[in-house]
């Protein structure tokens, strides 16, 4: 029988008790635009579109995808690279923080990049008539 530390994957430190505690999983998933921070259920996540970045066409400096994430208050829109790698982690409930980072400067080239975040609200009047338009966009100060 072997006494090694068993590492568990999560916490990258040696198991040496006989009860392991995983660290919990977070119950909202916050977004962090220019302005404000957002929280949405992670579990209220009701689809998501993965495409190239409509606004690219008339900027190549754009970035290249837009991940498309539709709750029930909301539609978040989230632009940048490598957006595919966020998916399994996002609708697992693994992901408790997004944050848009500007430049690559400080970030790993195999991640995620996510360079915008825009939270557009569904218009209350909508959701208590039972529609479920695409909301127009909101301007924000």
């Amino acid at each position: 029988m072997s006494h090694k530390k068993k590492l568990h994957p999560l916490l990258h430190k040696p198991f040496t008790g006989s009860v392991e505690l995983l660290p919990p999983q977070p119950l909202l998933v916050e977004f962090i635009d220019a302005h404000r921070l957002w929280g949405f259920p992670i579990q209220s996540l009701e689809r998501f579109v993965l495409e190239e970045n409509p606004q690219r066409q008339d900027n190549s400096a754009a970035p290249p995808e837009q991940l498309v994430l539709i709750y029930p208050d909301a539609r978040v829109l989230l632009r940048g690279c490598r957006l595919e790698l966020m998916l399994r982690p996002l609708v697992s409930g693994r992901v408790a923080r997004v944050h848009a980072e500007k430049y690559l400067g400080s970030l790993i080239l195999e991640d995620a990049w996510v360079s915008e975040i825009q939270v557009v609200p569904r218009n209350h009047d909508q959701q208590l008539a039972g529609q479920t338009e695409t909301p127009a966009l909101v301007k924000q100060p």
